[in-house]
């Protein structure tokens, strides 16, 4: 797994480096604090994927997320940021990033994320996912009127099996799209994979998993 690092609180960064290097199959290939080098260094060297802070001196993360996403669909896109805001999860989850992860996150946690999202998962912070279920029990909406109702469709064929890029050729939608709204599904239901939105969802009769 070849990674570029983005962040640019320079200690930080050379903390994690330090530990991503301990940890087998992971290879830093480049490290940069600017967003327009992250780009550059993205277009060059088409990592797998780019752990992205959110706020840089000169682009914020969201746009280079968003640049990323456009440009090099390729590439995973995993936030790690010291911010909680759900507004910010939200935000990013529809632009199409794999993962958001706080700076609190333990290493093995962190490491875990980065094997999640080349696995084809998407990962969030368990005290954002946590957040988000409480505000959403809070408020008394049932998770059954947060989601779309493409959502719903897209969260059964992933249930059923389907990959983002068969569910998105039997629904003549982009693979992009589909990530999305698998992203926003697993975000609503505040959980860290497309396993287990689709176990709350079945469980909670949100969608109906056909033979």
């Amino acid at each position: 797994m070849r990674v570029v690092l983005v962040d640019d609180h320079l200690l930080l960064r050379q903390g994690t480096v330090a530990l991503l290097k301990a940890a087998p199959e992971i290879e830093i290939v480049a490290e940069t604090g600017k967003g327009h080098e992250a780009l550059q260094l993205a277009h060059d060297l088409q990592p797998d994927v780019v752990l992205l802070d959110i706020r840089l001196p000169d682009l914020s993360g969201i746009e280079v997320a968003r640049s990323l996403r456009q440009d090099l669909a390729a590439i995973k896109v995993i936030m790690l940021s010291a911010y909680h805001h759900e507004q910010y999860v939200r935000a990013l989850f529809a632009i199409g990033v794999h993962g958001y992860l706080l700076k609190t996150a333990s290493g093995p946690e962190l490491i875990a994320g980065l094997y999640a999202v080349c696995r084809g998962e998407t990962v969030l912070s368990a005290e954002i996912a946590d957040q988000i279920a409480s505000r959403t029990k809070r408020v008394g909406i049932a998770a059954s009127e947060t989601l779309s109702d493409r959502e719903r469709e897209v969260l059964a064929l992933v249930g059923q099996g389907a990959s983002n890029k068969d569910i998105a050729t039997q629904l003549v939608l982009g693979v992009r799209t589909i990530e999305t709204h698998v992203s926003n599904a697993m975000a609503k239901l505040g959980v860290q994979s497309r396993t287990e939105a689709v176990n709350i969802a079945v469980q909670r009769g949100i969608i109906v998993l056909e033979p």
